[in-house]
């Protein structure tokens, strides 16, 4: 138990009471008990109604006179601007005019030159273009006469041996006198034999033979 006297010394109650507004959340729906009640509109005498008709037409038609007031004011306004300066800005627009032309007759100067120094460059650089490919053209073409001059010679040169209706009979008993075999064989070695009659002596026997004779 908590002691009398402890109890006497405090201030504060042990107890305290928070009252808070009871009040139903906003997600829940609206009571079933007030689902169908209308509430009372609220009644004026037919006087009250007069009077402030009275007023809601009086505040509307000052606003509207403070509107159109404005407005007029502001018109005046602009009138007196547009009359006094409308000399003045045709001037202006007549300066910027002619200050609009020399610009753009520069620019155009300018354009002209770049465009023509552009030209220029681009025809210097196709006629390069072509000379090196004439040159390359020539070059191929002075080869490639080159390369037949020689082979002409060649067959010039080699038409001395060649066999014809004149001397038929002379190649004819010059290659039965001399007859040529092209065959030949390899050996394991790449020793080559000449000759379809030409006989084959093993290097091994060969050896042994000189070594016992000796």
């Amino acid at each position: 138990m908590i002691p009398k006297n402890v109890l006497l010394k405090r201030v504060s109650p042990l107890i305290t009471q928070i009252a808070e507004a009871h009040r139903k959340p906003r997600w829940e729906p609206v009571a079933k008990s007030k689902i169908y009640r209308i509430p009372k509109r609220p009644e004026i005498s037919e006087e009250e109604r007069l009077e402030l008709l009275r007023i809601n037409n009086n505040y509307k038609t000052q606003m509207r006179a403070i509107r159109r007031f404005y407005h007029e004011e502001m018109m005046r306004e602009l009138s007196s601007l547009k009359s006094a300066s409308s000399e003045m800005s045709q001037k202006l627009e007549a300066e910027e005019w002619e200050k609009c032309l020399h610009l753009n007759e520069k620019w155009n100067k300018e354009v002209a030159a770049e465009r023509e120094q552009r030209r220029k460059i681009e025809l210097d650089t196709m006629e390069e273009y072509t000379l090196k490919r004439i040159e390359a053209k020539d070059k191929e073409m002075r080869e490639k006469i080159e390369k037949a001059s020689a082979e002409i010679r060649l067959q010039k040169e080699l038409s001395a041996t060649f066999i014809t209706p004149e001397n038929l009979e002379a190649a004819i008993d010059t290659a039965l006198a001399n007859p040529i075999d092209y065959n030949f064989a390899i050996d394991l070695k790449g020793n080559h034999f000449y000759g379809r009659d030409t006989p084959v002596v093993n290097q091994d026997r060969k050896d042994n033979a000189i070594n016992a004779n000796t």
